[in-house]
Order: structure tokens, then C-alpha cells, then sequence
């Protein structure tokens, strides 16, 4: 009975003791795997972070590679520039869609995609536009250049937006994982310590393998997150590069930047751009950079023969240091047995120079390291080329300002010969007509009648030829002093200006019985007052002069309103009833000295029109004439209208 006693007691301490212990590593191992999962979903989630920035980083640099081979062929027109573009437009989509599926949990995140795919299809589209007009032969606008600049920029301001939540989110995701694996041990060490002495040995060679693989994963997590942090910190430098290159006229100091953000990223000592110059032979040191002095000083100029020359650099450019290098690669190589990497600056198939990369250490240069240094390299030889350019433009720009001097200077000589040739016509010309003109006027008038009526007639002769020269020569210098002055315009009332032109041949009017009709009340036009009046006089005057014997002149003066250009037009009507100009006519009589009949049908000089189209075009008009022969003609007049403000009169 004792004995079943104690064999129960022992068996229900044994049972206690085992069952205890048992309890307590079920429930260590419980939450323990509890604590484990929450800490292997934190890593995933840090792992997911990590997955969408290098995705977003990808799709950053298929943007990039769109932008730098668009810009490079619509610059150049070279179709070896487009292959990034081509590269990357098929796979851009695809990455927006995986980029998307990736944050579709985050509608912040996915809200961006959208504006950023719709500000990348804007931007696309005038990409398109500068392709389409590059493969038609035009220049692409500045207009559309800086609009598809600026989308650019608003494209990779949502980019880094994006990628610095997605950062936020990672940082926040690692330090959850942190605090996860620090629970874990304390709960590890609480639960060991009440499971009593008999498993402190076991429970803690447990906690040390669960805290090594919490370490072990902690520690491949930061690994991998340096990773891309490097990879991140390339893309940024790389992009830096870019803009540095891009965004600012290209000089030195720029290209100096460049070659030690190069020297960085590849981990080089020595980098230097060489500028080929074929016509002398010679290369120049563009600039340079390095840990110390640099042994090729910046603007020293060397024989091209000390250099790779184009058919060399061709080639790929994976150069071992040998006695067949030329002197500058084995001068730079040869010391601490260096390793040299030569990269061409070529554009448009040309080679224009060279840079020139140094490691202290004789190793071969990698794919990566190659294809960052090219990448580099084009943006270079775009930038020294669109310097280039510049400075052409700016030599061409000088060279026209200079005939424009030069020709304003003759034009200045001519104008001057030209008032002197107007002073000497009105005042040393004149003179002897106004003598003519009067002598034979004071003939006429006092010794008539010792004339016999041929020699009264030579006199008339006389007297009216002095009067046609007078009035040819007023009409001349009308027509120069039209062309050479400076005229402002001003609002002017088309109804005083025809007023005061009726007003001016009144004379006319009244001789040959004319009726002038005005139907309508004339706006205002923009023009030069004075200008304007004897335009309309000029047509009023052919208007009643070129009409039939025995027909009485009408004429018609009316205006109407159009629009053109987004501006509103004034066109005056001057219908006649005269004897009308055929139509292989119609544009000769604008021009000086071109008449249609003789002075003794219609007498004037054939100067009239022509000051009518000088002073239209001085005040930024046309004129023009519709007509038949024998059933009159319209002629016309247009100007812009003149737009008033309207002033508001109010109760003080």
C-alpha cells in the first residue's frame, strides 16, 4: 500500500516534473513561434521595401535611358542615339505594371503610378513630337525642348517622392524587425529561467541557436539593404551626373565634377578628358581629376600621336598597358604598375576625343565599370558638342551683327545722300521752274500782243510744263519722305480723315460736279494721321478724275470689319463709277511712274497709288483695287481698329 503510495506520489511528481517542463516548452516553443513569425513577416515586408525601390529604380533608369536617347537623336539626328530609347520603351510599361503590383496594397503609392504614368505619357508624347520632327529635317521648338524638360523634372520629382516612402516604409519595417528579435530574446530568457535548472543548459544552447539565426537574418537583412543602398547611391550619382551636364552650359568646371563623380563611382585615382583637334594635329587636356597632383596639367596641348587615335578607340575599349600603347597611356600606366581604361567621346559616328581612367592597381576593369564610364562618356560628348555649337552660333551671331553695322552704316550715307539730293531738288530745282513759270506768265501778260497766237501758245506751253514739273517734283519728294520717315501710330477717326481729304481737292469737286456718298459712320483705325489723309486724298482724286467726259463722277465710302490673326481689321471702300482697270492692270498702277493713259487724257504724274502703298505699308496696312474696264473700281484700304477703353463715369 506504501509502496503504491509512494509510486503514485513519485509518479505524479514525475508526471509534475515532467509535465511542467513539457508545459513550459510548449508554451516557450508557442511563443517562440509566434515571435518567429512576427519577425519573418517584418523580413518580408523589409524584403518587399526593398523589391519596390530597386523596381523603382529600374524604372527611373529605363526614364533616363528614354530621355538621354530621345534628347541625343533629336540633338544630333544619329540613329546610334536612339538605341537606348528603343531598348527601353517596350520594357517601360511592363515596369509601371510590376511596380504597380507590388504596391498595390498602398493606395498612397498607387494613386503616384497613376499621375506618374500620366505625366510619362504627356512627356512621351512630346518626346514623340521632337522624333517626328528630327526625322522630317526641322528643328525642334525651344517652347517644346523646355516643356518636355519640365514634364522630366515633374516625372523625377514623383519618382523620388515615391522611392522616399518606400524608405520610410523600410526603415520603419527594419526597426519593427528589431524590436521583434529583441522580445524574443527577453521572452527567451524569461520562459528559460522558469523552466528551472534541469534545461537552463538546453533552453539557453536554444535561445543562443534562435538569437544567432535572428542575428544571421538581421544580419543578411542589413546586407542586403546596403546593397541596395549602394546600388541606389550609383543610379543618384550617376543621375547627378547627368543633370550637372544637362541643366548647365557645359564648360570645365562641369566636366571636372563629372570625372570625379566617375572616379567615385568606379574607384579610380586618375581621370582625365582629352579634346582631339585634327586640323592642327594636336589634343588638349580638357580637364582633370585626381587623389593628387594631376601628372597631365588642364589645357596643356600634346600631339595627337601621344593618344589612341580613332581607329584605335573603335575598337573595345578593354586596354592592357603594353609597350605598343601610346606615350601618354604608358607614361599614366607605368607608374606602380598601373591599369589604364580609354573611352572615346564620339558623336555622330566621330571620334572628338578621349577620357582616360587610372587605377593604381593592375586589374582588369569590369562590365559594370565600363558601362558606367560610356554612360558618362556620351553625356560628355554631348555636352562638349553642344559647346561647340554654342560658340559657333555665337561667332555667327557676331559676324551678323557686324554687316548689320556695316550695311546700317551705308544705309546711313545713303539716307544722307538721299536728303541732300531732296534739299537740292526742292530748292536748286525748283528755283529755275518757278522762273520759267513766271517769266513766261509776265510774257503773257504784258507783251501778248506783240505775240502772234503761236508764240502765246509756245508760252502756255511753257508756263503749264513748269507746273506738271512742279507738281511731279512735290509728288517725288512726297513719295522720299514717305519711305525714309519714322511715323507713330495713333486711334484716328476715319470720318475726320475723310473730311479733311474732301476738304483738300474741294476745288476738284466742285469743278467736275462730283458726289461723294459716305453710307455709314467709320470706326477708328490704328495709323499715322497725316500719313492716312493723303492716302485717302490720293484715292479720292483718282476717283473723280478717272471718270467719262460725259459722265458726272460718284463715288461710294463705306467700311466694314474683319478678322484676322486674332486681331480686328478696318477695310474702307472708295467706289467709283470711272472708267475702270482691266486686270493685267491692276497691280502696275501701285508702282511709281506707271500710267495707263496719257497726261493729255488724264493729267497727273503716276506717283499718286504709289504713295498710297508706301503709306500703307509704313503704317502696317494693305491697299488693293477690284474693277473691270468701262464699270468702275473699288479700290481699298485696310488697317488694324483701333481699340479703345472704355472709361466708366460714376457719381462722386
Amino acid at each position: 500500500m506504501l509502496l503504491q503510495i509512494a509510486k503514485s506520489i513519485f509518479q505524479r511528481r514525475l508526471t509534475s516534473a515532467i509535465a511542467l517542463p513539457s508545459v513550459l516548452l510548449l508554451l516557450f516553443s508557442g511563443v517562440s513561434l509566434w515571435q518567429i513569425n512576427r519577425l519573418l513577416s517584418a523580413l518580408q515586408w523589409v524584403d518587399h521595401s526593398d523589391q519596390v525601390i530597386a523596381q523603382a529604380y529600374r524604372t527611373h533608369k529605363l526614364l533616363l535611358d528614354i530621355q538621354t536617347g530621345s534628347r541625343g537623336y533629336i540633338i544630333t539626328g544619329q540613329q546610334e542615339f536612339l538605341k537606348p530609347y528603343q531598348k527601353a520603351i517596350p520594357d517601360i510599361n511592363i515596369a509601371f505594371l510590376e511596380l504597380n503590383n507590388l504596391v498595390v496594397d498602398n493606395s498612397l503609392q498607387v494613386q503616384r503610378i497613376k499621375q506618374l504614368q500620366l505625366h510619362y505619357q504627356d512627356w512621351n508624347r512630346l518626346i514623340s513630337q521632337g522624333l517626328e520632327l528630327r526625322q522630317q529635317g526641322k528643328v525642334e521648338s525651344v517652347v517644346n525642348f523646355v516643356a518636355r524638360e519640365k514634364q522630366m523634372d515633374v516625372i523625377r520629382t514623383q519618382i523620388e517622392a515615391f522611392i522616399a516612402t518606400e524608405e520610410t516604409l523600410r526603415n520603419r519595417r527594419s526597426q519593427t524587425a528589431r524590436e521583434t528579435a529583441q522580445q524574443v530574446s527577453t521572452n527567451s530568457i524569461i520562459l528559460a529561467i522558469i523552466i528551472g535548472i534541469t534545461l537552463t543548459y538546453y533552453i539557453r544552447q536554444q535561445i543562443y541557436k534562435v538569437s544567432q539565426s535572428y542575428e544571421n537574418a538581421l544580419k543578411t537583412a542589413i546586407e542586403q539593404t546596403e546593397i541596395a543602398q549602394l546600388s541606389a547611391q550609383r543610379l543618384a550619382d550617376l543621375h547627378k551626373i547627368d543633370r550637372a551636364i544637362l541643366a548647365a552650359e557645359p564648360n570645365v568646371t562641369i566636366i571636372r565634377d563629372a570625372l570625379k563623380r566617375l572616379r567615385q563611382l568606379i574607384n579610380c585615382q586618375q581621370a582625365f578628358s582629352i579634346l582631339f583637334n585634327f586640323e592642327t594635329k594636336t589634343a588638349e587636356v580638357l580637364a582633370g581629376d585626381a587623389d593628387s597632383e594631376l601628372p597631365l596639367t588642364e589645357g596643356t596641348t600634346l600631339p595627337i600621336a601621344d593618344f589612341f587615335l580613332p581607329e584605335v578607340l573603335s575598337q573595345p575599349p578593354f586596354l592592357v598597358i603594353n609597350a605598343e600603347n601610346p606615350p601618354i597611356i604608358q607614361q599614366l600606366g607605368g607608374r606602380e604598375k598601373n591599369s589604364c581604361l580609354t573611352i572615346p567621346l564620339q558623336v555622330e559616328d566621330v571620334v572628338i576625343g578621349e577620357i582616360i581612367l587610372v587605377k593604381s592597381q593592375p586589374e582588369t576593369f569590369s562590365r559594370e565599370v565600363l558601362e558606367i564610364a560610356q554612360e558618362v562618356s556620351a553625356q560628355l560628348a554631348i555636352a562638349i558638342k553642344q559647346s561647340q555649337l554654342r560658340q559657333q552660333l555665337q561667332d555667327y551671331a557676331t559676324q551678323l551683327e557686324h554687316r548689320v553695322s556695316e550695311r546700317t552704316a551705308q544705309l546711313q550715307e545713303i539716307n544722307h545722300d538721299l536728303e541732300a539730293f531732296n534739299y537740292s531738288v526742292s530748292h536748286d530745282l525748283r528755283a529755275p521752274l518757278r522762273t520759267m513759270q513766271g517769266f513766261a506768265q509776265a510774257l503773257l501778260e504784258d507783251y501778248s500782243d506783240q505775240l502772234d497766237s503761236f508764240g502765246q501758245d509756245c508760252l502756255n506751253y511753257i508756263a503749264e510744263g513748269a507746273k506738271q514739273m512742279d507738281t511731279l517734283i512735290t509728288d517725288l519728294l512726297s513719295y522720299s519722305r514717305l519711305s525714309r520717315s519714322q511715323i507713330s501710330l495713333q486711334p484716328v477717326d476715319l470720318n475726320v480723315v475723310v473730311r479733311e481729304a474732301m476738304m483738300q481737292i474741294d476745288a476738284q469737286i466742285q469743278q467736275q460736279q462730283a458726289h461723294i456718298q459716305i453710307e455709314n459712320a467709320l470706326p477708328q483705325v490704328l495709323a499715322h494721321r497725316s500719313t492716312l489723309v493723303q492716302v485717302v486724298t490720293n484715292l479720292l482724286n483718282n476717283a473723280i478724275k478717272f471718270v467719262q467726259s460725259d459722265r458726272e463722277p460718284v463715288v461710294q465710302i463705306y467700311s466694314k470689319e474683319y478678322h484676322q490673326e486674332q486681331a480686328t481689321w478696318v477695310k474702307l471702300w472708295i467706289i467709283d463709277n470711272g472708267i475702270g482697270i482691266a486686270p493685267e492692270h491692276q497691280e502696275r498702277i501701285f508702282r511709281v511712274f506707271e500710267r495707263l493713259h496719257g497726261v493729255e487724257v488724264y493729267p497727273g504724274t503716276g506717283i499718286g497709288l504709289a504713295i498710297v502703298r508706301k503709306g500703307l505699308e509704313k503704317m502696317g496696312g494693305f491697299c488693293g483695287v477690284e474693277s473691270q474696264l468701262g464699270q468702275g473700281s473699288r479700290f481699298w484700304i485696310a488697317l488694324p481698329k483701333a481699340v479703345l477703353e472704355r472709361q466708366d463715369t460714376r457719381d462722386s
